[in-house]
């Protein structure tokens, strides 16, 4: 009697596990988004590095990027970022001698434009139908087209960084595969930010 009170536990057990995982197994997978943030952190590192070499004063304005992400588990994503800053007209202006001490003067104007690739990994503390919390943290290589006041050079390379703090997606329409959102966190992305996409 008690083996087959035991198999009968295992077989239960067993069940309930099968159900629980095909019932987790129908979450939305893949996630794609586009964000518009504000790179306050950005403009301060571009203007001015840690060496004290100042740079042009016409500061990044905003940034647009481009995310797909991948949900293994109900509370894990894994994915990347394509990102774009975007930014006013810079113009440089030198003076070039020859060996005469003649001199002519030289002027480029160019956008600024930073083009960031950054994986980055979201953990999610709060999972609903309607609503999502997490957190999440990327880190990457940005390209600069930007000279310096000294190295009159491009592009540059430089690294990229991002900690989400707090992010929230509200799924909208009937089949709630649409979202909005926003992001609050540290980093080149910025404070905050604003976001739309799509769940399949």
């Amino acid at each position: 009697m008690r083996k087959k009170q035991f198999l009968l536990l295992i077989a239960t057990l067993f069940l309930a596990s099968v159900l629980y995982a095909q019932k987790d197994d129908t979450f939305d997978k893949h996630e794609v988004k586009v964000s518009v943030g504000d790179p306050f952190l950005a403009q301060v590192l571009w203007t001015y590095n840690p060496w004290g070499d100042k740079r042009n004063n016409a500061d990044l304005y905003v940034n647009v990027s481009l995310s797909y992400f991948y949900r293994p588990v109900k509370w894990f994503w894994v994915g990347g970022n394509f990102i774009n800053y975007f930014g006013s007209n810079i113009s440089y202006t030198w003076r070039e001698y020859d060996v005469d001490g003649n001199y002519k003067d030289f002027s480029k104007s160019k956008m600024k434009y930073c083009a960031v690739i950054a994986p980055e990994v979201r953990f999610s503390y709060l999972n609903r139908d309607a609503v999502i919390l997490y957190s999440a943290l990327s880190g990457g290589i940005c390209f600069e087209n930007g000279f310096t006041t000294r190295r009159y050079k491009y592009p540059e390379i430089n690294y990229f960084f991002q900690l989400t703090l707090i992010g929230v997606n509200a799924y909208v329409g009937k089949t709630k595969n649409f979202f909005l959102g926003g992001e609050f966190g540290f980093g080149l992305k910025g404070f905050g930010n604003i976001h739309a996409g799509y769940r399949f």
